[in-house]
Parts: structure tokens; sequence; C-alpha cells
């Protein structure tokens, strides 16, 4: 019978470096997972990839959102288990190989939802991540000018909720089975971990994937001239614009705020 191959998928797209705590984690894969293969998918990878959902986000700087597609792609065509760069591994994962698919609950903020996207495994060709690559193969990222931001896991969520009968409320500490050999565990498995119970990854949650700075534009003239404040999570100068803009114009009000004239081609 086949198994899910020692392959780690993970995303890097975009022009930033990786932080020293990214690396740290990675680190811990090689420490806990030594015989596993690791395979990085950058920037090129789109090359291969022909979603139009997937491309949108990538060519308008939203890397999380592209990501979203990449590692659904990579375990349908490759199999294995996909991370986070933000996933820290505590154990060895050769117990769940013999799965057809396997995620955790996740628990952020408080609130819980069947699926952590940040630590997921499946054979190759599994069918769960092929009705998942499906939906996003229906779906515009871009629509009137505005990008659509939900968030993978809500997407995911939902399949559960309408192919698998998996509805709210939902607790982090259950174990469901989707169908034979395709499980969600408890979140102390991947995502938080609990005394007492097994666990085998954390997330860390750092948003790696956040956009530098938070966008909102104040008012336009002819939608052609811009003026938008940016609050500054980090100060790169990457403020993500869109491909028919640039900045012509721009002043710091604060340590964390700027105001910019933009130009729209």
């Amino acid at each position: 019978m086949s198994k899910i191959p020692k392959k780690i998928h993970y995303v890097w797209i975009g022009d930033s470096p990786k932080s020293e705590f990214i690396l740290k984690c990675i680190e811990s894969w090689k420490k806990h997972l030594p015989d596993f293969e690791i395979k990085e998918w950058g920037n090129d990878s789109l090359l291969n990839i022909d979603n139009r959902y997937a491309l949108d986000a990538y060519n308008n700087k939203k890397w999380a959102f592209a990501s979203d597609y990449i590692r659904l792609y990579a375990l349908f065509h490759e199999g294995g288990i996909y991370l986070d760069t933000d996933v820290e591994i505590t154990n060895k994962f050769d117990e769940f190989l013999s799965l057809d698919f396997f995620t955790c609950n996740e628990i952020y903020n408080n609130s819980c939802l069947p699926v952590t996207s940040a630590v997921m495994g499946a054979k190759k060709g599994n069918r769960i991540i092929k009705d998942l690559l499906n939906i996003y193969d229906s779906l515009e990222f871009k629509i009137n000018d505005k990008f659509d931001l939900t968030p993978n896991t809500v997407r995911i969520s939902e399949y559960f909720k309408t192919t698998f009968n998996i509805l709210p409320p939902y607790f982090p500490s259950n174990q469901i089975q989707l169908v034979e050999n395709s499980i969600i565990f408890p979140s102390s498995h991947f995502c938080k971990p609990e005394i007492h119970k097994n666990n085998y990854a954390i997330h860390h949650f750092m948003g790696s994937w956040l956009t530098d700075y938070v966008r909102r534009d104040k008012f336009s003239i002819f939608n052609k001239f811009v003026l938008t404040r940016f609050k500054i999570r980090r100060d790169t100068k990457n403020y993500g614009l869109k491909e028919n803009e640039r900045i012509l114009l721009k002043f710091k009000v604060s340590s964390k705020k700027i105001f910019a004239l933009i130009l729209r081609n």
C-alpha cells in the first residue's frame, strides 16, 4: 500500500529574506525529520502553474494567497507534508504516513476551525486535495479592482461542511474522521501543544505572510491619483503596490504611519 512520501513542502515567494526565526523552524524539521526531503516552492514555481487566482495573487504581491494554491498543487502532484515556515516540528511524523490525508483543528484567538492549513499531509493524487484545487480553479482573486482575501482555512472549513457534514461549533480536542484513512486530529497535535497530550508540531502564527504595511485609500481623483495611508508593520519599503501603481510623493507623519500620493497608469 502506498504511503505519504517523506517529503516536506514549503512555499517562499516574494523578495523578502527568511528571518532567523523561520530558519530555526526549518532546522527543527531537519532535526526531527532527518530522512525527509525538503522542497522549497519559490517564485519559479508559478511558471508551471496555470491558475488565475494564484497568478493574480502573486502579481499583486499577495504572497499568502498565492501560497494557498501552491501548497495544494504540491501535495496533489507530489504528495508529502506541507508546512508553513513558522511551524516548529517537535516529534516524528512516521505514524501519520500510512494515512491518505491529515491535518488538525486550528485554534487561534480563542476560535476554532477544523483545519490548520499550516500542517497538511496527503498522498499524491489525494481526492480531498483535488477537490480543494477545483475550488480554487473556479475563483478569481481580483474582482472589480478588489481582492478576495478570504483565508484558506475558511474555504477549507466550508468544503468540509458541505462535503463531509462537519458542522460548527468546532472543538479543538475533537478527532474527526472525514473518510477512511483521512483524519482531522486535535489541535494539540500540530497547532497548539497541551500538557499531557501528544504533540508533533507547533504553529507559531508569526504572520510572515502579512503585508509590511496596512493600506487604506483615503480618496482618489478620476481613479488616477490616490491619497493613501499606510500603517507600518515592518518598515521594509515594500508597500505591496499593484502592477499599475507607483508612488509620486510620500511623507511620514509618525513612526507607524505614512501618507502617499499614488499614480495609477
